[in-house]
């Protein structure tokens, strides 16, 4: 789920943004624990929890318009039974499906609206859940800062959870977003600890993102020794799974690295099986990625026009699913194209833009700012009370058993110097 800027090419006159993304969950897996027929059919508020939290982590990763269907299903479901837990969490898996479609004000809306309730309800779980996605959906809109500041709080709630997992939920997501924020060494340093600890509990999936991204480090690097080494451990650990959204993005890791190469050819069959799943199962972020790398690649061949041509595609995309943040990084490359076409024109045109969406996501970022902000101190805040009343607890007990041992210590004394206390008579008596 990373975005970041590697040179595919030393002699390469533009740095080129191979976007690279991946969210990470608790692993479902292979298959969903329960089909949505089951789901539907029951009528028991437990297992219903239970089976749409198992639906939803697997539709996070396979198919995010079911998630629209489930969320539906569940709110109705909820006001049958009048099941406020049912409701609030059907409102978490629709701010899920908003963000993912590009509205996340909408979307993060309904993800605060379960927060809150969780949180009343001391039910860290699904806290640090809600954080997570609170912290992707930052990270999607390109607001870096607030991101880091979400995942850190989901990882500090995760160490309260029942779910061992949820520890390091949100340590890839962390990574990725210092990479984004140019924190290279902090980045490498997460992504290896989330790494052991997903190899631990045997979580393919997970620990196939963590290579890919490690591998991504690499290439950036210019390391391509080890990015190899990362990609084939990455491929390994996808093929245990039947999950085809990370199958995508190994593809796209495998076209980087064969780009970085100078295989083109290699690079290009990758970017495009990439594209081939992204678009079967309508994966809007993925497609995107897709076709920036493919117009990327084709710049790197200084097939300028061919370049052009993948970008407005991706740019006319990101326009109708409302992604500010790639509409900003496709219409930055086709002002550099524009350059090297000497097209005077055309490059201010595309840069007018730039700017005018540029402008536009400023504003964006800044108009929930304060919003944010308030949040993420508010939950800090709450985080430090909490310490301050588990230190507090400690000091009283400190303090009680440092009494009971100085009132110990004193009995001891008494006793030890007893004899001397007594009266002459006493002593003579007792002799």
């Amino acid at each position: 789920f990373v975005l970041h800027k590697y040179v595919i090419l030393q002699s390469m006159r533009l740095t080129v943004k191979i976007i690279t993304f991946l969210f990470v969950i608790n692993q479902s897996p292979l298959f969903a624990q329960v089909s949505f027929k089951e789901f539907v059919e029951t009528s028991n508020s437990t297992k219903k929890m239970m089976y749409a939290h198992d639906l939803w982590q697997y539709y996070l990763r396979n198919n995010t318009d079911s998630l629209k269907l489930l969320a539906i299903e569940t709110y109705e479901f909820s006001n049958e039974k009048k099941s406020e837990s049912l409701k609030l969490f059907s409102k978490r898996i629709l701010g899920c499906y908003l963000v993912r479609i590009g509205d996340f004000v909408n979307g993060e809306k309904e993800l605060k609206l379960a927060l809150n309730y969780h949180r009343r309800n001391s039910d860290l779980a699904n806290v640090t859940e809600d954080l997570n996605e609170l912290g992707i959906s930052n990270y999607l809109k390109g607001d870096y800062h607030s991101a880091e500041s979400f995942f850190r709080l989901s990882l500090n709630s995760g160490k309260e959870s029942p779910d061992e997992s949820h520890a390091f939920l949100a340590e890839l997501n962390l990574a990725k977003t210092y990479d984004k924020l140019g924190l290279n060494d902090r980045a490498k340093a997460l992504a290896k600890r989330y790494l052991e600890q997903v190899e631990k509990l045997g979580k393919n999936e997970s620990a196939s993102n963590a290579y890919g991204f490690l591998s991504d480090l690499a290439i950036h690097e210019k390391n391509l020794p080890l990015a190899q080494e990362y990609l084939q451990k990455s491929l390994r650990k996808s093929n245990l799974t039947s999950n085809q959204i990370f199958l995508a993005q190994v593809y796209a890791n495998l076209g980087s690295f064969y780009a970085g190469n100078e295989d083109f050819d290699n690079s290009r069959f990758y970017f495009e099986k990439s594209l081939e799943i992204r678009t079967k199962i309508n994966h809007k972020k993925g497609i995107l990625e897709a076709i920036y790398n493919l117009g990327s690649l084709d710049f790197t061949k200084n097939d300028f026009q061919a370049a052009e041509k993948h970008f407005l595609k991706g740019l006319e995309l990101a326009i109708i699913e409302n992604f500010i943040t790639d509409q900003v990084d496709f219409l930055e490359v086709l002002v550099e194209i524009q350059k090297e076409l000497k097209n005077k024109d055309k490059e201010i045109e595309y840069y007018q833009k730039f700017i005018e969406v540029k402008s536009k996501q400023a504003e964006f970022l800044l108009k929930n700012k304060e919003e944010q902000n308030n949040l993420i101190e508010y939950f800090k805040e709450d985080e430090i009370k909490s310490n301050a009343e588990i230190t507090g607890q400690t000091n009283f007990w400190s303090g009680f058993l440092l009494g009971i041992s100085s009132l110990l210590a004193l009995l001891l004394v008494i006793q030890f110097f007893k004899p001397k206390l007594i009266s002459p008579e006493k002593q003579l008596y007792d002799e």
